[in-house]
């Protein structure tokens, strides 16, 4: 099986997978028969774990106490299933399990299933029971940390290992198909041309009949990424609809996953795909801005915008999606940090705010409370929300390398605005994004995130004036591949 796999094992609070909560969790991510990456977590469940639970698997609610939250740990955990083939043993449970705590973070996760217990049913018929243990002791597979989420990963793992030794490659290939249910891919759409998609880091567009773009997505792996797409079973009516109006796939290749996130962001915002709901619906955003009063005082103005200037994210509060996120979000820290309801917008009026009747404003609205005082007070309330400062004293280079190909991207960032960016080559570096030097909030979110992450340091180079006037003069020159 040269398919990424991602073996997965969890422990749980309970059978249920929609009121049970996962309280391990490993992951053994396989590309090319090889393992390439590992992962294991203890999570804390927000719920006690019963006695029944604890005496199977040895994990008590003292040991999750300090553990991270799921929502702590998805993003690695989506790193390592991203484009892979779930694996797992009793792969319906886990897979519901996971599925279900994604949903809670408001994200949908999808990914086309291989179940062990089905495949040791299809190719050893002869067998009554097929559950973990019974496979253990049958094929003697050593695994010293039963009921504990890797020693169950790696024992499936070396079930799979055991049935490619065992069997025929192209029989196996045929039975892992038809557990796999393959994607249904409309005729409409070249095999080859899937065939053809790049197994690594990606962009990848969907267009339709006329030639009319519907989705752009990213993915570590561009060809699996997009054949689950086709899998049968679709979450919604609409993304069905979506996949029949497919007729050609367009890859763009990204030397790693930075380079993709940046790049399906540019291409939602200027091409505006017609089923990227999500990031279509708001093409604005809302700030909530730092205006002085004649008197001293931080007042809070909203604005909609389409973008930030580069250099006026130092005026700028806070940053929300819409006037009604703002609004609630005003409210709440108005009450948590007694903020004046007449300075923050909430209440127009040339008196006394009414927070300051219900002793929720200590009279800022009149003056009556030191500006410095409620000042500093302001500031707090919006840390939270503000916008990073920007953590160099200067602009970086951030290079991403494809440890395979050789070529890579480099990216030429300053104050959290991407500049530009170009890939190079054997034969050389050709342009890939330049534009306006604004601030983009999504590109802000996407490059704090890697910028502060410490693992990233060593991709990182800080230039001087002159080595960014001669990089930006080099770019000038250079053809766009956009």
């Amino acid at each position: 099986m040269n398919k990424p796999l991602a073996i997965v094992d969890i422990e749980t609070t309970g059978a249920s997978a929609v009121y049970g909560r996962i309280i391990e969790i490993a992951v053994i991510r396989v590309e090319n028969g090889k393992v390439k990456r590992t992962f294991q977590s203890l999570v804390n469940p927000d719920r006690f774990i019963p006695f029944s639970v604890e005496q199977l698997t040895g994990i008590g609610n003292q040991d999750v106490a300090s553990a991270p939250f799921f929502g702590d740990i998805a993003r690695d955990v989506l790193r390592l299933l991203d484009g892979a083939i779930f694996v797992a043993h009793n792969a319906r449970f886990d897979y519901g399990f996971i599925k279900n705590e994604y949903r809670r973070l408001g994200k949908t996760f999808n990914a086309r299933c291989l179940c062990t217990v089905k495949l040791s049913r299809k190719l050893f018929p002869q067998y009554k029971n097929h559950n973990l243990s019974s496979i253990i002791d049958r094929f003697g597979i050593e695994c010293s940390n039963r009921h504990r989420a890797m020693g169950d990963a790696q024992a499936t793992h070396e079930f799979l290992r055991i049935c490619e030794r065992r069997e025929d490659p192209g029989h196996l290939e045929e039975v892992v198909n038809k557990l796999l249910k393959k994607s249904a891919i409309p005729s409409t759409v070249d095999q080859s041309e899937l065939d053809n998609l790049p197994e690594s880091c990606g962009v990848y567009l969907l267009h339709g009949n006329e030639g009319e773009l519907l989705y752009v997505g990213k993915s570590v792996n561009v060809r699996e990424r997009v054949r689950s797409h086709f899998a049968n079973d679709h979450t919604s009516s609409r993304e069905m609809e979506m996949c029949q109006r497919v007729r050609r796939v367009e890859a763009r290749p990204t030397a790693g996953e930075l380079g993709a996130l940046l790049l399906e962001s540019k291409l939602i915002k200027e091409l505006r795909p017609i089923y990227n709901i999500a990031a279509r619906r708001h093409h604005d955003i809302v700030i909530a801005r730092q205006v002085m009063t004649p008197d001293g005082y931080a007042s809070v103005q909203l604005e909609e915008i389409d973008h930030i200037k580069q250099g006026e994210a130092s005026s700028i509060l806070a940053i929300f999606k819409h006037l009604k996120q703002a609004k609630e979000y005003l409210d709440r820290i108005s009450k948590e940090h007694k903020l004046c309801h007449k300075l923050v917008g909430l209440q127009r009026t040339t008196s006394y705010c009414f927070a300051y009747h219900l002793h929720q404003c200590n009279g800022a609205c009149v003056g009556e409370e030191p500006s410095a005082i409620y000042n500093a007070r302001v500031q707090m309330a919006f840390a939270e929300r503000r916008i990073k400062a920007w953590p160099y004293s200067g602009s970086i280079l951030i290079e991403e390398r494809d440890e395979f190909t050789g070529e890579g991207e480099v990216f030429l960032i300053d104050q959290w605005c991407l500049i530009s960016s170009f890939t190079y080559a054997d034969a050389g570096y050709q342009l890939k994004i330049s534009g306006p030097h604004r601030f983009d909030y999504d590109a802000y979110k996407i490059l704090s995130r890697y910028i502060l992450n410490r693992t990233h340091v060593r991709n990182i180079k800080i230039l001087s004036r002159e080595q960014v006037r001669s990089l930006v003069g080099e770019f000038q020159e250079q053809p766009s591949s956009m």
